[in-house]
């Protein structure tokens, strides 16, 4: 049995060196905190209006004076942003009466920057003012480390994702009770844990007990989530990397389908396989709900190499081939992204840029492009704004 000493040594000396590695990436205090200023400039932005606007409100005194930096460069806080739109009668999202657009960020192929896209995304429209949830179901938990959730704390704990999906737990009936508060006032997280890897298994049991069994498997994520489709504006599924019962999950859940893939000719025919595949389980899935269907399905391509000769021309097969689902703008490759993802952060948590400045505006531009048709796509699906797309913008003047 040396092989079993020599794994528990390794794993051993994994845990300790994940321990310090989290401590030194994350905070001293061993808590991922927020520390996101804005220029008035950028503040105005993301709040859709003009910097004119901003001061406007101030000086009739509908909004405290900005605070000030020592040099007296006036800058805004995450919290700012919020009390602004509450002054300014900015609305963001759904009317309470609508339900959360459900966006399950999916590809089988790993390295296509699916969990990357989706914590962008999930910060991109927490900034932009929505109320968010995003739901890890990944087994790898890489979503849920990056938002700083205790997946240690998570083993022995009753009220989480793998114990509500399992058909072995009546504890964790309520889903409500699996969801975690992040850093981000208005996003919270279902965590993932290793549990889920087993509650695959589990699920998978269920084949033996029949049809009926078997789509209440295939709907365990979807009914759970009807518990909360009213308190967030936006869901954002992180799917495990195959089309198990998890997948199958995330997918009967699901109201829009964001797939990125990279320039890459091997990515571009895995994604055909895994478009292959998803059809099948809907059909599967069909027999049992007829309700289940998509508002919109996109693909994204991610890590772009634009002076690539190859990468652009297979940019141009998939324009051609995704012709009308696909988002004009692809995400650039960008060392600010790796290093912010070394981190366990986002572009948007962070106010030093790794490079120039210059590099990161243009990483963070970029990044907003893409986002700003999907948060359109998003928007669509609400009958209070879809037919108001037209006319918004991320920036209007005042």
């Amino acid at each position: 049995m040396l092989s079993n000493q020599i794994l528990k040594a390794m794993i051993d000396a994994c845990e300790n060196a994940k321990t310090v590695l989290r401590k030194a990436a994350i905070d001293p205090s061993d808590q991922k905190t927020l520390d996101i200023t804005f220029w008035p400039s950028m503040a105005a932005e993301w709040l859709g209006r003009s910097p004119r606007w901003l001061a406007k409100l101030e000086s009739k005194g509908k909004l405290p004076s900005p605070k000030i930096t020592s040099n007296g460069r006036r800058y805004y806080t995450l919290e700012d942003l919020t009390h602004i739109r509450e002054a300014g009668d900015i609305k963001m999202g759904k009317l309470p009466e609508e339900r959360a657009v459900v966006v399950a960020v999916q590809n089988f192929k790993g390295g296509v920057s699916k969990s990357t896209t989706g914590k962008h995304l999930a910060d991109y429209l927490a900034l932009r003012g929505y109320r968010v949830l995003v739901v890890d179901c990944d087994p790898q938990a890489s979503m849920s480390v990056m938002f700083d959730a205790n997946i240690e704390g998570l083993v022995d704990e009753t009220h989480t994702l793998s114990n509500f999906l399992s058909p072995r737990f009546d504890e964790a009936n309520s889903f409500k009770k699996t969801i975690k508060r992040t850093a981000w006032p208005n996003i919270d997280i279902c965590p993932a844990n290793l549990g889920l890897q087993d509650t695959e298994w589990e699920m998978t049991a269920t084949i033996e007990e029949g049809p009926d069994a078997i789509a209440e498997a295939f709907r365990m994520l979807r009914m759970g989530l009807e518990e909360v489709r009213l308190d967030y504006d936006v869901i954002i599924l992180d799917p495990p990397p195959a089309m198990g019962f998890l997948g199958v999950n995330t997918l009967t859940a699901a109201d829009g389908l964001l797939i990125p893939v990279p320039a890459r000719q091997l990515d571009y025919l895995s994604t055909i396989h895994f478009m292959q595949t998803c059809r099948e389980a809907m059909e599967l899935v069909s027999r049992f709900d007829t309700s289940i269907d998509y508002g919109f399905i996109k693909v994204v391509c991610t890590m772009f190499q634009p002076n690539r000769t190859n990468e652009a021309q297979m940019l141009q097969v998939m324009e051609k081939t995704y012709a009308g689902q696909m988002l004009s703008t692809p995400i650039l490759l960008s060392e600010e992204i790796k290093n912010a993802g070394i981190q366990m952060s986002s572009i948007y948590e962070i106010n030093k840029p790794y490079g120039s400045h210059q590099t990161y505006i243009r990483c963070r531009d970029n990044l907003n492009m893409v986002f700003r048709e999907v948060e359109e796509d998003i928007c669509k699906q609400w009958p209070s704004r879809a037919s108001r797309i037209g006319t918004s913008k991320l920036t209007e003047a005042a």
